[in-house]
């Protein structure tokens, strides 16, 4: 058998239907496959734990190595304790720097008594929500280091929650010299209940003065229920906002003080109160006719919505604006909704004006009624309406005495009848005597 030289690879057969010396073409792959297996962007379980001595901080092994490098290894005093069931976890760490090693957090497995990667005995559904909850919450912190990259940023849960079924995730804490920022971004349908539990949780462990914001997904039909638009002019031109019904939670958040937004890649959405009005009537207006359609406007309720708006409308602002403030305050927007109020103040007086203008006209229009005649008396006879003479008998006890025949004017002349033209006769034509 004669072996290819050394150096050399083989020819290979071309495939039927290819020309010799054509390339070859890739093969075609089966519906469904890929040619890279990727990575689930879901953390693993074994690289998630909460610090129960730092105040609830999670960590994350592989956003957090540098950080990770430094806490204690082994059991450490039952420190990390597993979020899905709760359990104390063990912190395996390289030897040696040359070790291949990849750092996790492991199962005490005589205490656990489960099986699998990670030996946890919650419920894989369980791990699953955790997980994307996590994920959630850690794409929002990467999104934000680029914005605030001199901010401390962590993630913290009450450790008494590690192993329970959370229905909001853990917050994102951000720190800029003394001030604190709280985020929330929730994924599942909000309580009443579960709302007011974190809002007088964050109350309690950071203070009044630190700004709590609930940030929701611009795209997640749940907590974002599109109205509409409205074309507003805040700046002399008109833009188009977006509407939107708010939520009870959300209205819950707003009355409480806090802050809601959307988030839109990076675009935050914040809200101002829309509330129907109609203008009430005041001396010299007439919003009769053409003018009914403008007595009925809308008016502003902002920083915070205010409970009774019926629409709540979104002013977008630059993710990046944000980290101008230390204190996260949206300036643009905040500018944007006092613009609108002073637009709305102008609209009433423009309106209210023409209501007074429409008043004016239709008392000008308006014809003087005239008098109805007075029925006809012998008093207010016309003078030259002839009248005729009442002839009173004499009495019998006095003698008549000689009076003048009345003067009976004469009756008016009739207008002359025109002539008739006379038939034509051949016999008038003839003599008289021919016709004797």
């Amino acid at each position: 058998m004669n072996r290819p030289a050394i150096g050399t690879t083989p020819a290979r057969s071309p495939r039927p239907g290819t020309a010799p010396g054509a390339p070859l073409r890739p093969l075609a792959l089966p519906a469904g496959a890929s040619r890279r297996k990727t990575r689930s962007k879901l953390p693993r379980m074994g690289q998630l734990a909460v610090d129960t001595t730092d105040r609830g901080r999670i960590i994350d092994l592989r956003r957090d190595a540098d950080t990770c490098a430094r806490l204690a290894h082994g059991r450490a005093g039952g420190r990390y304790r597993c979020l899905a069931c709760g359990h104390r976890l063990i912190l395996q760490w390289p030897s040696s720097p040359a070790s291949r090693f990849t750092p996790r957090f492991r199962h005490d497995t005589a205490a656990s008594g489960a099986s699998g990667a990670d030996h946890c005995p919650a419920p894989a559904q369980h791990q699953a929500n955790i997980q994307a909850d996590l994920t959630t919450m850690l794409a929002l912190r990467d999104q934000l280091l680029h914005v605030l990259p001199q901010a401390g940023l962590s993630l913290r849960i009450d450790p008494e929650l590690a192993g329970q079924r959370w229905e909001i995730p853990p917050a994102l804490i951000v720190r800029r010299g003394e001030h604190v920022v709280v985020l929330e971004r929730p994924r599942r349908l909000l309580t009443p209940a579960a709302v007011a539990r974190r809002l007088t949780a964050t109350r309690t462990q950071h203070g009044p003065k630190a700004a709590h914001w609930w940030v929701f997904d611009r795209d997640d039909p749940l907590h974002c229920d599109v109205a509409g638009t409205v074309n507003v002019q805040p700046y002399d031109r008109t833009i188009a906002h977006t509407k939107v019904r708010p939520t009870p939670a959300q209205r819950q958040i707003a009355a409480a003080g806090a802050t809601v937004c959307w988030l839109a890649d990076d675009t935050v959405l914040l809200p101002y109160g829309g509330h129907q009005r109609t203008y009430t009537s005041q001396s010299g207006e007439d919003w009769s006719g053409d003018m009914a359609s403008w007595q009925r406007d809308w008016t502003i309720s902002h920083p915070l919505p205010a409970d009774g708006a019926s629409w709540w409308g979104l002013i977008p602002q630059p993710l990046l604006a944000l980290g101008k403030q230390p204190s996260f305050r949206p300036a643009a927007a905040l500018a944007t909704m006092s613009a609108l109020e002073r637009a709305e103040h102008g609209r009433e007086r423009h309106r209210r004006r023409r209501a007074r203008e429409h008043a004016k006209q239709r008392t000008q229009t308006t014809p003087a009624q005239l008098p109805l005649p007075a029925p006809a008396t012998a008093a207010s006879e016309p003078a030259d309406t002839p009248k005729t003479p009442t002839l009173v008998p004499p009495s019998p006890a006095s003698a008549p005495e000689p009076q003048s025949p009345p003067t009976v004017p004469d009756p008016p002349k009739q207008a002359p009848s025109p002539r008739r033209r006379r038939r034509f006769n051949w016999r008038s034509l003839l003599p008289h005597q021919w016709g004797r």
